[in-house]
């Protein structure tokens, strides 16, 4: 014989708050950070290790003003003929296409939503006197 208490455990297993979400649509950004930083699975063992080496060299450019974030998730340059800075520019924008279409792939979104949210998260975590590009091409300088 079935109990009352068994019996509606079976018949619901769902939790039966309304407010529930699936995780992979509604990921921290913080997730994003630490994934950028290379502490993930090895799902972005390659690219991510690749982004963390170059991520000091990318913090110098960015405080010396020669590149900037996108809202697209990448990295442009503003104000620097330098060889160096385009090639920096260049890999680092290839391998955050790898690092997005990786994420797309595990939380079942977007390639566009992932950037956007990744660009969303570098916003937030940036020092003061970096620049970002506007949707509009303008460029303005975080405060």
């Amino acid at each position: 014989m079935i109990s009352w208490m068994n019996y509606t455990t079976i018949q619901n297993p769902q939790p039966s708050n309304k407010l529930y979400m699936k995780p992979n649509k509604y990921l921290n950004p913080l997730l994003f950070i630490l994934l950028f930083l290379g502490i993930s699975t090895q799902v972005c063992a390659d690219y991510a290790s690749r982004m963390k080496e170059r991520l000091f060299t990318l913090v110098e450019a960015k405080d010396r003003g020669y590149i900037g974030e996108g809202t697209d998730g990448f990295v442009y340059v503003r104000e620097s003929d330098s060889e160096k800075v385009k090639v920096l520019v260049s890999r680092e924008n290839e391998d955050r296409k790898l690092f997005f279409k990786a994420m797309a792939s595990r939380t079942g979104g977007s390639v566009d939503d992932v950037a956007s949210r990744f660009s969303k998260a570098l916003v937030k975590k940036s020092k003061k006197g970096h620049w970002f590009r506007k949707s509009s091409g303008e460029w303005m300088q975080r405060k």
